[in-house]
């Protein structure tokens, strides 16, 4: 079987993007994994000591080169000043994106794999999206799109992202709660093969909210969701408080643990996985993973950068292309 290719975005031009996507296609292990079309701009990438990748002409060009490089943008050197975030380059994130997305709807590329964007300069330059994952369900028209954060040890899938917390309670409903369970519990078994995934399903109060005391949101919401789901055949666990949930999946009692909010899984999952977790977008008819860090400005140009998230990110990629290579159907 021939390596499953993976387009690369090159990320904001003015984080550190370059320099992970850089470094990770240097990496032996993602070399064997898979092909990569990197999608970015020549100058950038030249500046983050990029080599001389061959230009991609085709999808048949793939098979011949580790590495081919997609120059889409052109862009001024005052536009790409390392930790200097600029409207223009977010323009350029999104074309990135955008061109990946065509890359495999054309055959391409099988999948694609994402270096971080300002979602500032995204917005800035007049694509209003929260983010890459809403973006994506946009060029795509998938109707339904969740964040599953993945590691070895934890996974955690959000129901919602990019809110302020005063307007998370609001936010949650029975059928928002219900098809997060459902696209965690699809993935699982077609993307990673586990047959019976058990799930559980974060409470959003303390105390799983104490029986009404400390909020409704358990009663009303969270549990006959899950009771949706159980009913269904799925094995699924909920609400149970945060507090101990947590302790309980990294020991292996869960598979996957679906959660509330932003902060409510990424604090414990980067604490276990700061430097190698992925983020992998669930619903999309292709498959897309990430880093799961910011553009890093303070440390961009300097060489620094750590690429081990984005290295993860493509042999994810690679990985679930083989038993996908269009996503979920």
């Amino acid at each position: 079987m021939s390596k499953p290719v993976v387009a690369v975005t090159m990320g904001d031009p003015s984080g550190i993007g370059p320099e992970v996507v850089v470094k990770a296609a240097r990496d032996a292990a993602v070399r064997r994994a898979c092909r990569m079309v990197i999608v970015g701009d020549a100058a950038v990438l030249e500046r983050a000591h990029a080599p001389r990748w061959p230009a991609f002409e085709s999808a048949s060009a793939a098979a011949d080169a580790p590495v081919l490089l997609e120059s889409i943008t052109r862009l001024k050197p005052a536009e790409t000043r390392p930790g200097r975030p600029a409207k223009a380059g977010g323009d350029a994130s999104y074309r990135y994106i955008l061109r990946a997305v065509e890359l495999i709807d054309a055959g391409g590329a099988d999948a694609m794999a994402t270096a971080p964007i300002s979602k500032k300069s995204l917005n800035d330059a007049g694509h209003h999206w929260p983010g890459h994952t809403e973006l994506l369900a946009d060029l795509t028209r998938a109707p339904d799109v969740r964040m599953m954060l993945y590691g070895s040890r934890l996974r955690v899938v959000l129901v919602t992202v990019h809110l302020p917390l005063t307007e998370v309670a609001a936010a949650l409903t029975r059928k928002r709660v219900r098809t997060t369970i459902e696209l965690t519990h699809r993935s699982l078994r077609q993307w990673f093969g586990m047959a019976e995934p058990r799930l559980a399903v974060a409470a959003l109060n303390p105390h799983g909210g104490e029986d009404g005391m400390f909020g409704q949101e358990e009663r009303r919401v969270i549990r006959p969701a899950v009771r949706d789901c159980s009913e269904r055949g799925m094995r699924v666990t909920g609400p149970v408080p945060a507090d101990s949930l947590f302790h309980r999946a990294v020991a292996g009692e869960y598979d996957a643990v679906v959660c509330m909010y932003h902060d409510q899984g990424l604090g414990p999952f980067k604490l276990l996985h700061f430097t190698d977790g992925v983020n992998l977008t669930l619903g999309l008819p292709l498959v897309r993973t990430s880093v799961d860090h910011g553009t890093a400005y303070d440390i961009a140009g300097k060489g620094v950068a750590d690429a081990r998230s984005m290295k993860q990110a493509i042999l994810l990629a690679a990985k679930l292309a083989r038993r996908a290579p269009r996503g979920l159907s």
